[in-house]
């Protein structure tokens, strides 16, 4: 026993680091750090926007959003979000879905609302004629809710960018950056910033028709291989890089210019379902899991099997954003349940495609048109995590810019890697002090508790030998 004692704090001492070795080297997706209660919304009310605290104190990782319907068989399929509005009221055409921003602080939710055109916004929309799917839905009434991940409830990415500067016109519309993997990330997330503030929107995944010239619209598309990320901005046709205006109750946001920051990680607790897309593909299918929507991070990717971005991964989307008959668009909608996946594509034939990426962006660079394509459905179950068999990956920082080609922004590449120098790698040396100074703090007091431990042990063993 007395040997037991003394050495007690080696024990206390194993412990706290073990624990801490699983918090810093662990690949496992946790539970969100924040979510919202459900909020009704509806459109074409005085309400267009929606304002919710989030807690984090810092830009999040991770933000997802939940709109599903009031009632109805529905009611339990979950739509997300959108990174950005690619539709105005300008046009009598239906579109539908929620646009958000957030900061460190707060998530604002953007309501369909005309300004000072059609009001023909509604909250979920799955498309007209143009469209295929299991069920038709257009809901001007919804529930939405919030759901945060915090840089603390993902791993340690294995990538990191730093903030790199991206235009709405030229050939400062398109990057392309090596993650330095050397396989295809299980995470990837285009964060943009908007110049002069703490605002952030999501990248997005494919492009929608376009409405006259003097419509706003916007996004930043992105997909990535196991190799490198690929990002296109608007260059032409009063495009911006995020857009939430003339359509969207009072607000005027576009942002022309801005920085955008590239994340990625590899994970282990996260099952994958692979699904074929194409004419004939069936519209809705099951998951072969149980997702957990109050804690679970569910993504849905489109997978290019042709063209010149075969291989490249882009999110899925929302809403159906522009229901056009005559002009090319392109674009996969989805939402789920507990255990199912139902999935919206255009309909073929018609000027609809799963994957569609025009001239207007990204200065021309790598244009996109896919009829078929594979759908590949990321869970990331938040109860299966557990101590790392394995050490994390190495996180790669910085900004690896590779040579586009003629036409490609030799001045944006320039100030990407002038850029170095950048939020990133501070955060790098802030992580390192910071787990350094953690461990010493665990290891002062696990020796603090087992001296405790052992001298009460001690003393006890005393009192025994005196009252023996």
């Amino acid at each position: 026993m007395i040997f037991f004692s003394k050495n007690y704090s080696v024990y206390v001492i194993v412990f706290c680091c073990f624990t801490l070795y699983g918090r810093v080297t662990g690949r496992c997706v946790g539970p969100p750090h924040f979510t919202s209660q459900w909020t009704e919304v509806e459109a074409q009310t005085t309400k267009s926007s929606v304002t919710l605290e989030h807690e984090c104190g810092e830009f999040p990782a991770k933000v997802e959003l939940q709109i599903r319907p009031l009632a109805g068989n529905s009611s339990n399929f979950y739509f997300p979000g959108l990174g950005s509005a690619q539709r105005d009221d300008d046009i009598n055409r239906t579109y539908g879905g929620i646009v958000y921003k957030y900061n460190k602080f707060e998530v604002i939710l953007y309501i369909p609302k005309a300004n000072d055109g059609y009001p023909s916004g509604v909250i979920i929309y799955t498309g007209g004629s143009g469209w295929r799917g299991p069920v038709s839905q257009r809901e001007t009434r919804a529930r939405v809710r919030v759901l945060v991940w915090c840089p603390g409830d993902l791993p340690a990415p294995a990538y990191q960018s730093g903030w790199i500067p991206l235009y709405n016109s030229g050939r400062g519309s398109f990057l392309e950056i090596a993650h330095h993997q050397g396989t295809l990330p299980d995470l990837v997330t285009v964060q943009v910033q908007q110049n002069g503030s703490e605002w952030l929107s999501d990248g997005i995944g494919s492009m929608t028709a376009l409405g006259p010239s003097t419509s706003s619209w916007g996004g930043v598309i992105y997909g990535y291989n196991a190799s490198h990320v690929r990002i296109w901005a608007p260059c032409r046709n009063n495009g911006n890089l995020f857009s939430a205006e003339d359509g969207w109750g009072s607000s005027s946001e576009k942002w022309s210019s801005g920085l955008v920051k590239v994340t990625a990680w590899r994970i282990t607790n996260v099952f994958t379902l692979t699904y074929p897309l194409d004419s004939n593909s069936k519209p809705q299918t099951a998951l072969n899991t149980t997702y957990n929507q109050d804690t679970d991070l569910l993504i849905v990717r489109v997978r290019a099997d042709t063209g010149e971005n075969r291989g490249f991964l882009f999110p899925a989307a929302g809403a159906v954003q522009n229901d056009e008959t005559v002009s090319s668009f392109g674009g996969v909608v989805y939402s789920s349940s507990r255990d199912s996946l139902r999935i919206w594509t255009p309909a073929s034939p018609g000027p609809g495609y799963l994957l569609y990426i025009n001239n207007d962006w990204g200065n021309s660079m790598y244009p996109q048109s896919s009829k078929t394509a594979t759908l590949v459905v990321h869970v990331w179950k938040s109860a299966s995590c557990d101590f790392p068999t394995t050490t994390a990956h190495r996180l790669t920082t910085g900004i690896s810019l590779v040579p586009l080609s003629s036409s490609a922004n030799f001045a944006t590449q320039w100030k990407a890697q002038d850029n170095k120098v950048s939020t990133t790698s501070i955060d790098s040396v802030a992580v390192a002090v910071g787990v350094g100074g953690a461990v010493i703090l665990l290891l002062i007091t696990g020796l603090i508790l087992g001296r405790v431990l052992w001298k009460r042990k001690n003393r006890n063993r005393v009192r025994e030998e005196k009252g023996g």
